[in-house]
């Protein structure tokens, strides 16, 4: 999930609730909420879908949810760790200290591909550094290039999201909620195909109970009839339960180790292994007219 967010959309609904094309989409703008984490499409109580109100919610996560993400990044990551083994550095300690930048300097600067790749090149003179050797201008920006592999990486649905996210959109209000640049976010969305069937597009920084309750509040959400669904404990998971809406794990094959964390209810997660499985948790939820 490394990316990062701020703007939130909306995709309008069609007479018969359906989708709306995406020529005829809605981009609602709002005045932004008192807190850092940018505005929401609607108003508390605006009254704008009062006949969705009363379906069951889901919160969506997107990437590694929805669609590939993480695997791109760790593809860049072994490409990394290659060019410094032929630098004469070892490739283990290489993902190391990379690693261990990365997480320190995402809390600061946030999940933007280009962040990305500028950790790799700080890695980069951090080992030579360690090792008493110049950096070389030419390795740098070969490193930058090998990091800059994930900016507009192709949108691939996981399995079962294509055929799942039309029968879920009959039956629950859905929302998609997730973290990382703005533009890029909003592209990824687009590109999916995925926008006509939410409610609102939410993209914040960083993802946390406080931004959930924002949520919760700005669309009027009932939290006995509403799902948090992501792959990410650390961002997901353990919110859901902080603020108490339903949690739902759908694990990604290759996580990433930053949004690793225990669960701090496991009783209380409902574990799934794909998204297709989605619908058979609420049998009794009729699909709208």
């Amino acid at each position: 999930m490394r990316s990062r967010e701020s703007i939130a959309w909306s995709g309008c609904r069609s007479n018969d609730g359906g989708p709306v094309p995406s020529s005829r989409r809605a981009l609602v703008v709002a005045s932004a909420l008192p807190t850092r984490y940018g505005p929401y499409p609607f108003p508390p109580n605006s009254g704008i879908i009062p006949a969705a109100m009363d379906r069951p919610t889901l919160i969506l996560d997107a990437d590694d949810t929805l669609w590939e993400n993480n695997v791109f990044y760790e593809e860049a990551v072994d490409a990394f760790a290659e060019r410094m083994a032929q630098e004469g550095f070892d490739p283990a300690e290489a993902r190391e200290v990379f690693d261990r930048i990365e997480h320190e300097r995402v809390v600061k600067v946030g999940y933007a591909p280009s962040e990305f790749a500028r950790c790799m090149v700080i890695t980069y003179r951090h080992l030579c550094q360690r090792y008493g050797r110049t950096a070389r201008p030419e390795v740098e920006a070969e490193v930058e290039t090998i990091g800059r592999r994930v900016i507009g990486y192709p949108i691939i649905l996981l399995e079962g999201v294509k055929e799942t996210i039309p029968h879920l959109h009959r039956r629950f209000r859905l929302i998609l909620l997730t973290k990382g640049d703005p533009e890029v976010q909003h592209d990824k969305v687009a590109h999916s195909g995925l926008a006509p069937y939410f409610e609102a597009v939410h993209v914040v920084p960083e993802k946390g109970p406080e931004v959930l309750e924002e949520l919760i509040e700005r669309h009027g959400l009932d939290r006995r009839r509403t799902w948090m669904v992501g792959n990410s404990p650390r961002s997901d998971i353990n919110p859901a339960l902080q603020v108490g809406i339903g949690a739902i794990h759908i694990p990604y094959k290759k996580p990433w180790a930053f949004e690793e964390a225990p669960f701090v209810d496991p009783d209380r997660v409902v574990r799934l292994r794909r998204f297709s499985e989605l619908p058979n948790l609420f049998p009794d939820t009729e699909e709208k007219k």
